[in-house]
């Protein structure tokens, strides 16, 4: 069973991979970067803690375009792992940001880590 650091330690790479190969290199990582920054921390572990800080700052930087970077990466995560989200759905509960929305967020997590594991 993964510790909940070893989880985040396995969507960090995941998404920071899909982020990357869906901004590009350079703009996927000035996005990292921007995200650390404003939050002050690991953007991924505040996204494990707190989404809704992490959507706040996504909007922040990208506008408009978190939405859609949400989205593309929702829908990627769903293909490379067999998952079922919406990426609708995926994004009420970021901004939700109450306890039951955050261990939704947290299951799918696990279940991408899970799957990403096992590759």
């Amino acid at each position: 069973m993964f510790s909940e650091r070893r989880f985040i330690e396995v969507f960090r790479e995941t998404l920071r991979k899909m982020i990357c190969s869906s901004l590009g290199e350079s703009a996927g990582e000035a996005v990292l970067f921007f995200l650390r920054e404003a939050l002050k921390r690991d953007p991924f572990e505040v996204l494990w803690e707190d989404p809704r800080a992490v959507y706040y700052e996504m909007t922040k930087v990208l506008g408009e375009g978190a939405k859609v970077l949400i989205n593309l990466l929702v829908t990627n995560i769903n293909r490379e792992c067999g998952l079922n989200i919406s990426p609708d759905h995926f994004l009420k509960l970021m901004r939700n940001g109450n306890q039951r929305s955050v261990e939704e967020l947290r299951l799918f997590l696990r279940k991408m880590a899970e799957v990403h594991r096992e590759a």
